[in-house]
């Protein structure tokens, strides 16, 4: 009995201690994760602010954000939705979902660009999606995107999607592709070459990327439906 209570005792103490020194730990490395991560999340932003066409950006420099006091300032909460803080917008056919906050922005011609992130699941866990919406007067179209997060896809299959030639292949889109809803050239059963790639991407929301993603579907599907629900989200919102 003493020795099943000396080996509790024991085994109750190396816990303690281990318990704390990753206490410890997290401590000591919480505020520079926390530093990167708005660092990333603020290039991206910065990013997809730009013209697809003309890498301009869109919005002047000044007015871009640089710290998370400034990013708050652009916070959208859309009155049509209850996306309050912490909560997410989970897509109909419950694939997606949508992160809060959403931003709002204007760029220097006038139009109102939102700017949202969502995800869905890939081939080995969540992959994040941040996109940029301006809005023109047939509706949003999609400006750009940058994958926030892909960590757990396949190296050299899923992981490619960290590309920025790849990611380069979902956008610009009218909003007669956003209506259609983007699909993987796969999932249509096509492969568009040459200019038949962006027309069929802006026009059907066919995005190819067999060509450069040979073997990989799950995760720019996972992409793709993240688009899709955050396109949707923007419409119930009333996004204007």
């Amino acid at each position: 009995m003493r020795e099943y209570l000396k080996t509790g005792i024991t085994l109750m103490i190396i816990t303690v201690i281990a318990a704390l020194l990753l206490s410890v730990v997290y401590s000591i490395v919480r505020e520079p994760i926390a530093n990167a991560e708005l660092g990333a999340k603020l290039k991206a932003i910065r990013d997809v602010l730009e013209d697809p066409s003309t890498r301009r950006p869109l919005v002047q420099d000044g007015k871009i954000p640089q710290t998370a006091v400034e990013l708050a300032t652009f916070e959208w909460s859309p009155e049509a939705i209850d996306f309050g803080e912490g909560k997410v917008y989970v897509s109909d056919d419950g694939r997606s979902k949508v992160e809060s906050p959403a931003y709002k922005f204007v760029a220097d011609d006038g139009r109102n660009i939102y700017i949202v992130i969502g995800s869905s699941v890939g081939y080995g866990g969540d992959v994040k999606t941040m996109a940029a919406f301006v809005v023109t007067e047939s509706g949003p179209e999609l400006n750009g995107i940058r994958v926030l997060e892909y960590s757990q896809e396949t190296p050299g299959l899923g992981a490619n999607i960290a590309s920025i030639d790849i990611q380069n292949r979902f956008f610009p889109v009218a909003t007669e592709g956003l209506n259609k809803g983007l699909k993987v050239n796969q999932d249509a059963n096509v492969t568009p070459t040459g200019d038949e790639i962006a027309l069929r991407r802006e026009v059907d929301g066919i995005i190819t990327v067999s060509d450069v993603m040979t073997g990989a579907t799950i995760t720019p599907r996972a992409v793709a439906f993240s688009i899709n629900a955050m396109y949707q989200f923007l419409k119930k919102a009333g996004a204007n």
